[in-house]
């Protein structure tokens, strides 16, 4: 097996592993979708049904059940009891994403050269939006594994002229596995940009995909959860998963999250950097070679294809997250990379002074708002603050001298200041949102001395991942007298039920109180603890 010889991938990949550690162990568990998705699994170890979702006691039918397997797996060789380290839950991202960076290497360096390949993982890697899904349990990383599996398959079949019959078993089986992980979503970045190809090319690439027994390997993987599950829940799960979450975010904005088009357009220039600094030029050179892009060059025009007909597809949508189009960028960085290895200097950065310094601008401005509004200014800011003007004037300077080698190295050294100025810096000063991870340590602090932990008012998923094993959620009207009188109780309540709590039991004391800004509500929160004994 060559590829095994070619250390420089695996001393790259190692390093990304070893550096993104640090955020998955040291950044809490996020509200909202992450903490839902990790709760979910931790209530499957802890009920031993692994066909049912649940979060605690709540039914949680948006996404098939792949991504929760991959979770409790990952706690069986890595988790303890009580299955509360969240960064056990984002080993499949992390997984995801590097073994993807690995595919994408082996396959360009095969296809193109090694310049290409090693450019195209780069920008992957560079990519805010990379980062942020690496450090997130939620099905995103792992699902873009099993899109780029396709696409590459695709992509060498475009190359090749056929398929190997194994490596159309491996589509149909990563098919289905994108199916068991995030539905038909898998469909939109893998068979759809393959049928737009095909129609482009006048020519059916999805012939030379088809046979019978992948068709049979990719029901026999996908289907026997979903006949499961709609016994279990009644059928309650398509209502859910098809109508109340994915016909709903395709027909209107859901949960606050609804923006006119061209959203991901203008977003792309901050979570694609720095590939983004050469995406103009690769637009206008499109345009003025169309028909060699689209037409005569095949690979390219797959890649193309491939990145921006789901990228359409999710601006006209109205509900819409960053992280949606995060498959995009696979092909996008392979094509900036193609670019960059056959254009001059001077053709690929003419346009590119804005694209370079919005996203370096943006980060700063963002890191003095934090904090400005939620921490306080000290000698570290500043010597960072030096660091990151530093850093923009040589970008500057590098562009202006067309030096591109120089240019990728100075955005890599920025994007290393970005991530350890967050992982090591802005979470250990922004304790005021990190506030189930600060009930927690105050549980943990108290917990020997109590009977019984309950809490109200706060109902964040983090809250319920950190604590579910150890503390129950309960409303003072509920609690019995004589359950206060026998028992010591730790109760945590948010500070508006504060008065009723002191009001109708003179016997609980509060002890400690806990301020912090709630990001997902966008709301202060001020959490009272008291105790009764």
């Amino acid at each position: 097996m060559n590829f095994l010889k070619d250390k420089k991938i695996f001393l790259f990949l190692f390093i990304t592993i070893i550096i993104f550690f640090q955020g998955l162990t040291r950044i809490p568990v996020l509200d909202r979708d992450e903490a839902r998705f990790a709760t979910s699994s931790k209530t499957m170890i802890e009920t031993n049904d692994f066909i049912d979702i649940k979060m605690h006691n709540e039914y949680r039918y948006k996404k098939p059940v792949g991504i929760y397997w991959t979770q409790v797996l990952s706690n069986y060789f890595f988790g303890k009891p009580p299955y509360d380290k969240i960064w056990v839950y984002r080993i499949p991202s992390l997984f995801g994403i590097i073994l993807s960076l690995f595919l994408i290497f082996i396959s360009v360096k095969k296809i193109f050269a090694e310049k290409e390949a090693i450019l195209s993982i780069l920008f992957l890697v560079l990519s805010l939006l990379t980062i942020s899904e690496v450090h997130q349990a939620k099905t995103d990383g792992f699902l873009f594994l099993f899109i780029v599996i396709c696409n590459l398959l695709s992509i060498r079949l475009i190359n090749e002229g056929k398929l190997d019959y194994p490596l159309k078993i491996a589509y149909f089986v990563s098919i289905a596995c994108g199916v068991l992980v995030k539905g038909p979503i898998i469909f939109i970045f893998t068979v759809l940009p393959l049928l737009v190809f095909s129609v482009v090319q006048k020519k059916n690439f999805l012939k030379f995909l088809w046979t019978k027994f992948g068709l049979l390997i990719f029901l026999i993987i996908s289907v026997p959860w979903f006949v499961l599950i709609t016994i279990k829940s009644g059928g309650v799960f398509w209502h859910e998963s098809l109508l109340n979450d994915l016909f709903n975010k395709v027909t209107s904005g859901q949960e606050s999250h609804g923006f006119i088009p061209g959203y991901y357009t203008i977003l792309i220039f901050l979570f694609f950097w720095p590939a983004s600094i050469f995406l103009p030029n690769l637009i206008l050179n499109m345009k003025k070679n169309l028909r060699s892009y689209l037409i005569d060059d095949q690979l390219r025009s797959f890649l193309i294809i491939s990145s921006f007909v789901p990228f359409f597809i999710y601006e006209i949508i109205p509900t819409k997250l960053p992280h949606y189009v995060f498959p995009c960028y696979a092909s996008l960085s392979i094509l900036v990379s193609l670019e960059i290895a056959k254009k001059r200097s001077s053709d690929l950065l003419r346009f590119s002074l804005i694209p370079l310094v919005i996203f370096p601008i943006t980060i700063l401005i963002v890191i003095g708002f934090a904090i400005y509004e939620y921490s306080k200014f000290d000698l570290n800011f500043f010597i960072i603050t030096f660091f990151f003007l530093s850093l923009i004037g040589t970008l500057i300077f590098f562009l202006k001298k067309k030096k591109i080698k120089e240019l990728v190295i100075i955005c890599s050294a920025h994007q290393l200041l970005v991530y350890f100025s967050a992982v090591l810096f802005l979470v250990p000063r922004l304790e005021t949102f990190w506030i189930a991870k600060n009930i927690n340590d105050t549980i943990d602090l108290n917990n020997p001395n109590y009977e019984i932990v309950y809490h109200f008012g706060f109902n964040e998923p983090s809250l319920l991942f950190y604590t579910s094993h150890k503390a129950e959620k309960m409303n003072i009207i509920d609690i019995k007298t004589n359950e206060i009188k026998e028992k010591r109780i730790l109760y945590i309540v948010t500070d508006n039920y504060s008065n009723e709590v002191e009001k109708k039991f003179l016997n609980f004391k509060k002890i400690d109180e806990i301020r912090g800004f709630n990001y997902s509500q966008g709301k202060d929160k001020l959490i009272k603890i008291y105790k009764n004994y």
